[in-house]
């Protein structure tokens, strides 16, 4: 027996002009009217035969019709599931459809909103505007219909179910078996119980691995790990731990200082690995190749294969990787090379390489680099090291520093003479004048070749003014010798044009004199001769 209030199955019987007629096993037929359909999109989706869920809003009408309400049953349905969610504390899919102050509205349905706090929505960095996200129901009030919802919670207990189960695969301190799935470049993918976790290079073995099929590991074969950690979801599996550490062997057996025999791994930009015995990788920077060269690469002198001397410098417990040098094996000539090379001494050397902007690099009587930097190669300016310096070119130099830390010889080539401004400051003095070349202009002066490699600097007022070109010699006055500074600042009648010569010459410009007519006439007009005397 139906009643007012009810909610029933019924199944579509027909759609028209907008009303849904529907078959609820009784004596009349049951009538969604349009004045709902209209309202919503459910009209277009339903079809005959479709089974619905209804709310009977009156049994009887004159008609003889049961009026039905779709969407009462709905929402009805829906928040029945709103409230068991949160009573029994599970999840319920809803759909974000606006972001609001302080978080995003929730659509489970049927009009059926909840509120998602920000609090509660972003712990995980995701972007969820219109996705259908899994979310607890944490505050319910049923008579004002207000729901708070929670996507955190949803993720918090997901991660504590996969723990449990990553715990359960993967028991800390447990040897495991896993499935190698894929060799990557740095490291493999493993998988147990359809828990998939990777191994990095570091992990395989205690030397270290740049080709993972040298170790023996393919896809597809099984793998015994021992399980390091399991913690926050987190596997590190690790295949070596399975094997004593012959690290530690040899931090008993070894000490810096101690000789080694090695042979060549691997060339890095910054040095090389080496094998060392005991089945272990040490490192050799390139700063620990020569105390008397300068290295950029261990592959101009070595290559993987070669074998030499080395001794140990550091022992790094926490990386299980020994610090090696070759240079450490003689001793340190740098602790006397200020003795062998005092600043002030004269020496010659080779010019090995140049370095625009930077400098060249020369190598001395032993065989020892040096280095000279361009603003002490010449007193005169220079536009490039080739123009006064050769590769292989043999030429003397002046030692102006020593740096045993850095292992660097500072050499110079213009110490070797007087400082032109030591000539200028002992020949000239303020308010002297001097001719002088033009080599360039700039926005607001005129450089000045001074001679005696000396430069100096004439300002400019106007540029539209100058009466002389770049080459040109004019009279300059000398204001001002900085022989510290190396400046030397100058002043010059002679640059610009003045004013006066300015209108003298425009008025020359726009007066020129009568075609045919002659200075000279003016002493031959009316007979008078030019000297003062009769005309013969």
């Amino acid at each position: 027996m139906l009643r007012d209030g009810m909610i029933v199955k019924g199944k579509v019987l027909r759609k028209q002009d907008g009303d849904i007629f529907v078959d609820l096993q009784y004596k009349s037929e049951g009538l969604i009217p349009k004045d709902e359909t209209m309202k919503y999109t459910y009209y277009d989706e339903l079809k005959p035969g479709d089974e619905v869920d209804v709310h009977i809003k009156r049994v009887e009408t004159a008609e003889g019709f049961v009026i039905l309400s779709k969407i009462i049953a709905d929402k009805k349905i829906i928040f029945g599931k709103v409230k068991n969610a949160f009573k029994d504390g599970g999840f319920l899919d809803g759909r974000v459809i606006k972001s609001v102050k302080g978080g995003f509205i929730i659509d489970f349905g049927a009009n059926v909103t909840a509120f998602l706090p920000m609090s509660h929505s972003k712990s995980y960095g995701e972007d969820i505007a219109g996705k259908t996200l899994p979310l607890k129901v944490i505050q319910l009030d049923e008579e004002k219909r207000n729901v708070v919802v929670s996507y955190k919670e949803y993720m918090t207990q997901k991660e504590k179910t996969e723990a449990d189960a990553l715990s359960t695969a993967f028991p800390v301190n447990e040897k495991a078996v896993v499935k190698v799935m894929q060799v990557l470049p740095d490291g493999i993918e493993v998988e147990k119980s359809g828990v998939k976790s990777f191994i990095p290079l570091s992990e395989l073995s205690w030397s270290s691995v740049t080709d993972v099929a040298r170790e023996g590991i393919n896809e597809g074969m099984d793998l015994e790990v021992m399980v390091v950690s399991n913690e926050k979801g987190r596997i590190i599996l690790s295949p070596k731990r399975l094997k004593d550490n012959p690290f530690k062997s040899f931090m008993d057996q070894n000490k810096p200082g101690d000789r080694l025999g090695v042979k060549v791994k691997e060339i890095l930009p910054e040095g090389m690995t080496v094998s060392i015995p005991g089945g272990l990788d040490g490192f050799i920077p390139s700063g620990e190749l020569s105390y008397f060269k300068r290295i950029k690469s261990a592959s101009d002198i070595y290559k993987p294969g070669d074998e030499l001397k080395a001794c140990i410098i550091k022992i790094d417990e926490i990386k299980n990787r020994v610090i090696l040098s070759v240079k450490r094996l003689e001793k340190n000539p740098w602790s006397i090379m200020e003795e062998r090379y005092p600043v002030g001494a004269r020496v010659f050397g080779t010019v090995k390489t140049l370095k625009e902007g930077e400098g060249a690099e020369i190598e001395l009587e032993e065989n020892i680099d040096a280095f000279i930097q361009p603003a002490d190669i010449a007193w005169t300016p220079f536009a490039s090291l080739s123009e006064v310096l050769k590769p292989g070119e043999r030429k003397e130099f002046k030692i102006i520093g020593v740096d045993k830390n850095a292992y660097c010889i500072q050499l110079g080539l213009k110490q070797l003479t007087i400082s032109p401004w030591v000539t200028v400051a002992s020949r000239y003095k303020e308010g002297d004048y001097i001719d002088g070349r033009i080599m360039d202009f700039d926005d607001s002066g005129a450089i000045i070749d001074a001679g005696e490699g000396v430069t100096g600097r004439v300002a400019i007022k106007d540029r539209s003014k100058l009466i002389h070109k770049k080459g040109e010699t004019i009279k300059v006055k000398i204001l001002k010798i900085d022989s510290d500074a190396k400046k030397l600042f100058l002043a010059s009648k002679d640059l610009e044009q003045s004013e006066e010569q300015k209108q003298i010459d425009e008025y020359m410009k726009t007066h020129e004199p009568e075609s045919g007519f002659k200075l000279n006439d003016v002493f031959n007009f009316g007979g008078v001769n030019p000297v003062g005397k009769d005309a013969k």
